[in-house]
Order: C-alpha cells, then structure tokens, then sequence
C-alpha cells in the first residue's frame, strides 16, 4: 500500500515518513523474538542464537562484498534500495538455513 499510495518517488518530505511506515511492524517482530527466547528452554536458546549468528554473519559478508566491488568500480545492476533488500535476504535466509541444520545435527545426537 506504501509503494500505492505513498508517493515516494514525488517531491514530498512526507514521502520519508511513509517510507518508514511499514517497519513499524518490525518492532513487533523483535518483540515476539525476545518473548519467544524467553520461553524456550536453553537448548533451544543456544541454537536460535546460533542462527541468528550465522544470518548476521551472512548479511554482513554479502554487504561487505557488495561495498568493496562498488570501491572497485563496479555499478550494481540495481538500485541501492534493491541491494538493501538483497542483504537482508541472505541474512534471513543464512538464519533459516542454519537453523534448520542446527535443529537436525541437535536431533541426530
């Protein structure tokens, strides 16, 4: 509905604030996060922030590589908005992978 009806690529400051809008459920996300680390038991504890560990170290890599080949000269194929997306795709994707290995290696032992 933002990319709708907020009109971000017009000339309004406003703009800015509707951009911002839809991370406000992430708030929420990060809530529901802690709550949940707070009721598991340490188990589980240890290898959600194991893969919570691995998606940061992911994301970080893929931004790093990204920043030194644009050091180099190299024009990404796309915007710097997509590139954003791009990095936190990977880092939620190294969580999931790594929490899924994780649980099955905890599961075999």
């Amino acid at each position: 509905m933002v990319l709708v009806f907020g009109q971000l690529d017009g000339e309004s400051p406003w703009r800015f604030l509707w951009a911002l809008f839809p991370v406000l459920p992430a708030v929420w996300v990060v809530r529901a996060v802690v709550r949940h680390l707070h009721r598991i038991d340490e188990f589980q504890r240890l290898l959600t922030f194991q893969a919570l560990s691995v998606g940061f170290l992911v994301a970080m890599v893929v931004a790093v590589t990204g920043g030194f080949l644009g050091f180099a000269g190299l024009e990404p194929p796309f915007p710097l908005a997509t590139g954003c997306w791009v990095v936190y795709g990977a880092g939620m994707l190294g969580w999931a992978v790594a929490g899924g290995v994780l649980t099955q290696r905890a599961g075999r032992q």
